[in-house]
């Protein structure tokens, strides 16, 4: 019979096993190991972030918006967004696929080849993936091709299959 390696949650101190860490029901979170019970509750908590950061966004026609509110009427939806702000999870209709299911959905992240801007678009993957906790890897692709915007220039394409 194999020993089981176990590790204490940094959260409250409970056992994880290794068997547990594979599942992924525990595991790093931000950089903390947690147990199961500890890593729903940071799911759950993102997840009502998410909510309150929805209802927080609100459209304002011009002769609708409050006093209030600053002289400038733009604003911006692409913060964390390689692709300004085309994402919209709120609009699938496909749930996200578990564990062990095939992939349901795509997530595209694109960078200029220079060591900043791939350091960069590194920190949005990860800071997505943190964002997501629910979210299983299945599957990346990668391809370096032209974007064209003011110039043409070589970008690195990650595509992410969930």
């Amino acid at each position: 019979m194999a020993d089981t390696v176990t590790k204490t949650c940094e959260g409250c101190g409970g056992s994880i096993s290794s068997e547990q860490i594979v599942a992924r029901q525990a595991g790093l979170v931000h950089g903390v190991l947690l147990c199961p019970v500890c890593v729903d509750k940071k799911r759950q908590e993102a997840i009502a972030a998410q909510k309150a950061a929805e209802a927080d966004i609100a459209l304002v026609d011009g002769d609708d918006a409050p006093a209030t509110q600053s002289s400038s009427k733009i604003r911006s939806f692409a913060t964390g967004s390689t692709l300004a702000g085309a994402h919209h999870d709120a609009k699938l209709k496909r749930p996200l696929a578990g564990p062990n299911e095939p992939a349901t959905r795509v997530r595209t992240f694109h960078s200029k080849l220079t060591p900043a801007a791939l350091a960069h678009m590194d920190d949005l993957i990860n800071e997505w993936l943190d964002a997501h906790p629910d979210i299983y890897i299945k599957q990346t692709c990668t391809t370096v091709g032209n974007f064209e915007a003011k110039h043409v220039e070589p970008h690195l394409v990650v595509s992410i299959f969930y």
